[in-house]
Protein backbone atom coordinates (compact mmCIF):
# COMPACT_ATOMS: atom_id res chain seq x y z
CA UNK A 1 0.00 0.00 0.00
CA UNK A 2 1.22 3.55 -0.95
CA UNK A 3 1.59 6.55 1.24
CA UNK A 4 -1.26 8.32 -0.77
CA UNK A 5 -3.49 5.14 -0.44
CA UNK A 6 -2.99 4.76 2.92
CA UNK A 7 -3.75 8.43 3.76
CA UNK A 8 -7.07 8.35 2.10
CA UNK A 9 -9.94 8.33 4.06
CA UNK A 10 -11.78 4.99 2.18
CA UNK A 11 -11.67 2.61 4.98
CA UNK A 12 -12.83 -0.71 3.54
CA UNK A 13 -12.12 -4.30 4.90
CA UNK A 14 -9.57 -6.46 2.57
CA UNK A 15 -12.81 -8.48 1.38
CA UNK A 16 -13.93 -10.19 -2.14
CA UNK A 17 -17.25 -9.22 -3.01
CA UNK A 18 -19.44 -11.56 -5.67
CA UNK A 19 -21.60 -9.98 -8.49
CA UNK A 20 -24.40 -10.61 -9.41
CA UNK A 21 -23.04 -12.71 -12.76
CA UNK A 22 -20.44 -14.74 -10.46
CA UNK A 23 -17.50 -13.12 -11.04
CA UNK A 24 -15.04 -12.19 -8.12
CA UNK A 25 -14.45 -7.96 -7.48
CA UNK A 26 -11.33 -7.14 -5.42
CA UNK A 27 -13.12 -3.74 -4.43
CA UNK A 28 -10.54 -2.49 -1.76
CA UNK A 29 -7.91 -3.04 -4.78
CA UNK A 30 -10.27 -0.78 -6.84
CA UNK A 31 -11.06 1.65 -4.38
CA UNK A 32 -6.93 1.82 -3.41
CA UNK A 33 -6.51 2.38 -7.46
CA UNK A 34 -9.20 5.38 -7.24
CA UNK A 35 -7.88 6.53 -4.25
CA UNK A 36 -3.98 6.48 -5.22
CA UNK A 37 -4.94 8.57 -8.72
CA UNK A 38 -7.32 11.13 -6.98
CA UNK A 39 -4.48 12.19 -5.12
CA UNK A 40 -1.86 12.65 -7.75
CA UNK A 41 -4.00 13.88 -10.08
CA UNK A 42 -6.05 16.65 -7.98
CA UNK A 43 -2.90 18.19 -7.39
CA UNK A 44 -2.14 19.34 -10.75
CA UNK A 45 -4.47 21.94 -12.90
CA UNK A 46 -4.29 19.81 -16.25
CA UNK A 47 -4.79 16.36 -16.74
CA UNK A 48 -3.84 14.11 -20.28
CA UNK A 49 -6.31 12.01 -21.29
CA UNK A 50 -3.56 9.26 -21.63
CA UNK A 51 -3.41 9.31 -17.89
CA UNK A 52 -7.36 9.40 -17.19
CA UNK A 53 -7.52 5.98 -19.83
CA UNK A 54 -4.57 4.61 -17.36
CA UNK A 55 -6.64 4.95 -14.58
CA UNK A 56 -9.77 3.50 -15.87
CA UNK A 57 -7.78 0.53 -17.28
CA UNK A 58 -6.35 -0.38 -13.93
CA UNK A 59 -9.35 -0.10 -12.01
CA UNK A 60 -11.51 -1.99 -14.98
CA UNK A 61 -8.84 -4.99 -14.75
CA UNK A 62 -9.06 -4.92 -10.87
CA UNK A 63 -12.80 -5.00 -11.38
CA UNK A 64 -12.98 -7.81 -13.86
CA UNK A 65 -10.81 -9.85 -12.09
Amino acid sequence: MTESSANSTAVLDETELLDGSGLTIDAAAAIAVIDESLVRLTQRELVSANEVTDVLLDVRRLLAG
